[in-house]
């Protein structure tokens, strides 16, 4: 009966396709895990093999913090740039824009004071000594800008018994034309023009050596006297009395006024340079006399 009823249920079971359990002993169920503890995750199926996972999906950019941007690169055919070089001194402006404020251009070069033939100097201290001339050397002036002498001499008297007055520092050509003047022309002429003034006494000097301009203007070239090569004449000094250096009319006839336009005329003689009295504004009561150094010997008179 038994062996019949296996036989019927063997053959419904084809019937219907339902598997039928494998022989053997019925497996326990396993028991669940306390509700305590956590369930162990189970693990990753490994994909089919030749079959690759998914890559981890990747953050989207964004940018990076400051201290870490790195620049971008540059084409590598193109020329790296000249290295900036820093001259000494304040840079130039701009072109086209005008100067910055509180920045001045470096200035120039300052001028020296162009050194004196010492043989030539020499040789006019030996003439000024044979005239009579009381003097002595100073040490060099340099007052820049070109101002100064390199071998300056100071005058007491320009011939012996003439002072000048007060003493002058000049350049010894300028106190050597100044004596041969007084010697050949000033003392002849005023024995004759000015016979009841007595003998010459002093040249008073308005100016000698001086840092200055010409005419002392604020600007412009700059005065022989700088260089120790000009003599301002205000005036004579005789026994009896001083005469001015004053302007001669043309029109006067008197001996004064022929011994200052002999004056003028002759001092032309010595020095390359000769303004007379009344000859521009600058010069309305003395007389200029410098030895400045022309082309082809030209000498300005007026």
């Amino acid at each position: 009966m038994t062996k019949r009823l296996a036989v019927i249920l063997i053959g419904l079971g084809l019937l219907t396709g339902a598997a039928l359990p494998p022989t053997g002993p019925v497996p326990t169920e396993k028991p669940s895990a306390p509700a305590d503890q956590p369930a162990v995750p189970a693990p990753a199926e490994k994909p089919p093999e030749g079959e690759e996972s998914a890559p981890a999906p990747v953050p989207a950019p964004g940018p990076p913090p400051a201290e870490d941007v790195v620049p971008a690169e540059k084409p590598e055919d193109a020329p790296a740039p000249a290295p900036k070089v820093r001259l000494p001194g304040p840079p130039p402006p701009a072109r086209g824009l005008p100067p910055v404020p509180g920045l001045q251009p470096a200035k120039p070069a300052a001028i020296r004071v162009a050194p004196e033939d010492p043989e030539q100097f020499a040789a006019c201290q030996a003439e000024l000594k044979t005239l009579g001339t009381v003097f002595e050397t100073a040490p060099p002036i340099d007052d820049g800008e070109g101002c100064g002498m390199s071998n300056p001499i100071v005058v007491r008297e320009i011939l012996p018994g003439i002072k000048l007055a007060p003493e002058a520092t000049f350049r010894c050509e300028t106190a050597l034309q100044l004596a041969k003047l007084t010697r050949e022309t000033i003392i002849p002429a005023a024995r004759i023009a000015l016979a009841d003034k007595g003998e010459l006494k002093a040249i008073q000097q308005a100016s000698a050596y001086v840092c200055r301009n010409r005419n002392s203007a604020a600007t412009g070239k700059i005065s022989e006297h700088a260089y120790g090569n000009a003599i301002d004449i205000a005036g004579l000094e005789f026994d009896k009395g001083s005469v001015p250096m004053v302007i001669a009319a043309q029109d006067d006839g008197t001996f004064p006024a022929a011994f200052q336009r002999s004056l003028n005329a002759a001092a032309c003689l010595y020095f390359t340079t000769v303004l007379s009295p009344g000859s521009d504004d600058a010069h309305k009561d003395h007389l200029h006399l410098d030895v400045i150094e022309r082309k082809s010997g030209y000498r300005f008179c007026r």
